[in-house]
């Protein structure tokens, strides 16, 4: 989006995902932009299935938004989101929590992009055999 239509585009197409984030979410959830087009959802005593349900509402609402300028009309095209999932009970500490997220996110990435991934289903979850995406 930055390289074809510029940054003012991106910025305000990752301020429409936050708001569809804030808008899908409960009070007691927390949605937080982490960097760049980065966010992280922090969703306390749910169980990792209805985590994953909230993760895939999110992306479908995201790729089912119209992304046009209300001023032009021009249609910027689809917009996609790839997530990652880990539940606390996986971790060692918070850092220990985002890095496993962060796996699982690549994972969705080099899966093909537009998916949700949870770390608790993927093999080899232990040790530095993670390394799936690395950025040269």
């Amino acid at each position: 989006i930055n390289d074809r239509y510029g940054h003012p585009v991106g910025d305000r197409i990752i301020q429409i995902i936050a708001d569809i984030f804030q808008s899908s979410i409960r009070a007691d959830m927390f949605v937080a932009r982490t960097g760049g087009e980065e966010f992280a959802l922090i969703v306390e005593g749910a169980s990792e299935d209805t985590t994953y349900e909230i993760a895939e509402r999110i992306r479908v609402l995201i790729e089912q938004t119209p992304f046009t300028s209300s001023q032009t009309g021009m249609n910027y095209g689809t917009v996609t989101v790839s997530m990652g999932i880990c539940m606390a009970s996986e971790a060692d500490t918070p850092v220990d929590l985002y890095t496993k997220a962060d796996r699982a996110l690549y994972r969705s990435k080099i899966g093909g992009r537009n998916r949700v991934t949870r770390h608790s289903t993927m093999a080899g979850r232990a040790g530095k055999g993670w390394l799936l995406y690395k950025k040269d």
